[in-house]
């Protein structure tokens, strides 16, 4: 309830401040859990995933963010569930692998922080959780100054399926290189983007 008002709130106010715009819509699954995998250079990134996409989202945050009580009772509310950065959060891990088991969709960064640029390195988490739940990755870039009333572009990629991977023994430079290579993808789709607008 709280998602749906918060969502249907927020798209009218970025359509107007950021002038956001999507391509790629017919590439969204219809159905079924997926992860959606997007760069990361602002806070308000988790917006624009949630807002362009047309299923109820989760999204992992900072621990640090949940202290306040207020504050985290609303982030649980939209969807959001705590992560303690610098470490492998078994509960974060076991959270997410129930959302994807259950059918949810979840919107991951693979940068694992905000990056001054999106040509960053990626962490393996992404890659761990799509293998283990057998979900497949929607790329997902996002191409903004943030500032406002500028143009805001949001490109939707073609699902990545790692099905070659389910029934393999992988170990963490496994999944560190799956979740570059999925990186690479969503920084094609902004290279993409970018030099047809320079073209």
């Amino acid at each position: 309830m709280l998602y749906s008002f918060a969502r249907a709130l927020l798209i009218p106010i970025f359509l107007l401040f950021y002038n956001y715009r999507v391509t790629g819509k017919e590439n969204v699954p219809k159905g079924g859990a997926y992860i959606a995998c997007a760069n990361h250079m602002s806070a308000i990134d988790p917006i624009f995933v949630g807002i362009s996409l047309p299923h109820r989202m989760y999204f992992m945050a900072k621990v640090e963010l949940f202290r306040n009580k207020l504050i985290g009772a609303l982030m649980h509310g939209l969807g959001v569930f705590p992560i303690k950065r610098g470490e492998a959060d078994i509960r974060s891990i076991k959270t997410s692998l129930k959302l994807l088991g259950s059918g949810k969709v979840l919107g991951l960064f693979p940068e694992g922080t905000r990056m001054k640029t999106s040509e960053a390195a990626a962490e393996p988490g992404i890659a761990m959780l799509a293998v283990k739940s057998k979900v497949p990755v929607l790329p997902v870039a996002i191409i903004s100054s943030y500032k406002f009333f500028r143009r805001t572009r949001v490109i939707i990629g073609k699902p990545i399926e790692l099905t070659e991977y389910y029934d393999k023994k992988l170990f963490n430079n496994d999944y560190l290189k799956i979740s570059l290579d999925i990186m690479n993808k969503v920084n094609e789709l902004k290279r993409d983007a970018e030099d047809e607008n320079n073209s």
